[in-house]
């Protein structure tokens, strides 16, 4: 097997500082209007389910797979077109058509109506992240990636804090149809602001590509590529198809909480845990991760052991406050590693060939995470005692046990990438 080609030149062109940080923080909210439109709808699910008469599965449909599947096909092709288009264009533009059809979502009268806005959104997002992280790699040195994408990654979790605190207030106050929609109107002025002062950066990936040469050549070596398409996949099965069922859950099983509360208590375990533990990893990253590429994927492996106690814990607890406390702690353990394995991604592939890996990857948590994940759990409550606090947590508790293939994946990938540096080292 020929050894994967890891330049270890930066050869990103120098600009501003102060501007780069302003791109960073204009992607940043880019990212976190992205996680807001996503996760709104869980704590605004139990509403529509009362007004249209679902089932769970029905929500998990709508949520999970027909949300992610079409969003997960149009990533690939947006992906290459980023790899090779102005990126800048790609963003925007995908912003505006997703915040359209977040407005949308409001105006829906029935099941089937819902469901199309939420493909619609979830389309819209697909160009957002892919695009994002092959900007944020031509604007940033290869030492300063991991933490540049570890904080990108906390704000758009943040966003998660603010869609479902936000979404608590929204759905109390005024109600989910216009909260769908006052959503859609901020989404369009910020899209404008960010048109107008962010530039599309100057690619770094200047060696063009050879005849005959086909995408997947540039994607790095296959087996550690492959290995890092399994824990996506894994990671997202175990994690995302619970998180989007926590809100309904935690209104089931304590019934004393306001929608205020449980937004709130959520927004802060995965908005503001995971942010704190994505900057920590970011930190860990730049400091750890310049000497060694296997690291990331070592650190990553064991992150997933230690999370998985408090993260099943979360699903047990008798009482909010306990299950509160849980959930956070093992959500700041969780996002450690966004930084290091995005960093760790970026390794692996060719410069252009950043958007079109991201996107693969992402495809594989999309799909399996937010588009398989949710209806599984929807279905297995149903199976277990459907509409009921119990049949979501021995849902929740059996699909995030999968989270131990995320560890073997993992592990795996740090064996490759020392074996395919000490080919080269060889050589």
């Amino acid at each position: 097997m020929k050894a994967v080609d890891m330049p270890v030149q930066d050869l990103t062109p120098e600009v501003s500082p102060r501007y780069r940080a302003y791109v960073l923080f204009a992607l940043a909210v880019v990212g976190f209007m992205c996680s807001v439109d996503k996760v709104v709808i869980t704590m605004f699910v139990e509403p529509i389910r009362k007004e249209f008469g679902l089932t769970d599965t029905q929500l998990g449909l709508m949520t999970g797979l027909a949300f992610s599947l079409l969003g997960g096909l149009a990533a690939i092709p947006l992906a290459r077109w980023a790899d090779r288009g102005n990126r800048k264009w790609i963003i925007g533009g995908s912003f505006v058509a997703w915040t359209v059809m977040t407005a949308a979502s409001g105006v829906a009268t029935n099941f089937l109506q819902m469901l199309a806005a939420r493909i619609g959104v979830g389309i819209g997002e697909a160009g957002c992240i892919p695009s994002t992280h092959s900007m944020l790699g031509d604007y940033y040195p290869r030492r300063l990636r991991g933490r540049a994408l570890g904080i990108h990654s906390a704000v758009s979790y943040l966003g998660m804090l603010g869609g479902l605190l936000g979404g608590g207030i929204l759905v109390q106050t005024i109600g989910w149809r216009s909260g769908f929609i006052v959503l859609g109107v901020l989404g369009l002025v910020l899209s404008v602001i960010f048109h107008l002062t962010v530039r599309e950066p100057v690619r770094v990936d200047s060696a063009p590509q050879g005849a005959g040469e086909h995408m997947l050549s540039r994607l790095g070596d296959p087996r550690a590529f492959l290995y890092l398409v399994g824990a996506f996949s894994t990671t997202a099965l175990a994690g995302a198809a619970t998180m989007a069922w926590l809100p309904a859950y935690f209104a089931r099983a304590f019934t004393s909480l306001t929608p205020i509360q449980v937004g709130g208590g959520l927004g802060l375990c995965l908005g503001l845990a995971t942010a704190i533990g994505s900057i920590t990893g970011g930190a860990l990253s730049v400091r750890y991760g310049v000497k060694s590429r296997a690291w990331g994927a070592g650190f990553a492996a064991v992150i997933q052991v230690v999370v998985m106690p408090f993260y099943l814990g979360s699903f047990h607890a008798g009482s909010p406050l306990p299950a509160f406390a849980l959930l956070f702690c093992a959500l700041f353990i969780a996002g450690m590693i966004l930084g290091p394995v995005f960093a760790t991604l970026q390794d692996l592939v060719k410069p252009d060939a950043r958007a079109t890996a991201v996107a693969i990857v992402s495809v594989a948590g999309v799909v399996f995470g937010q588009g398989l994940g949710p209806l599984v759990v929807g279905a297995i409550s149903d199976f277990v005692a459907t509409g009921t606090a119990e049949g979501l947590r021995w849902a929740m508790t059996w699909v995030a046990m999968v989270n131990w293939l995320t560890v073997l994946w993992f592990w795996l990938l740090k064996r490759r990438i020392q074996a395919l540096q000490q080919q080269v080292t060889s050589q």
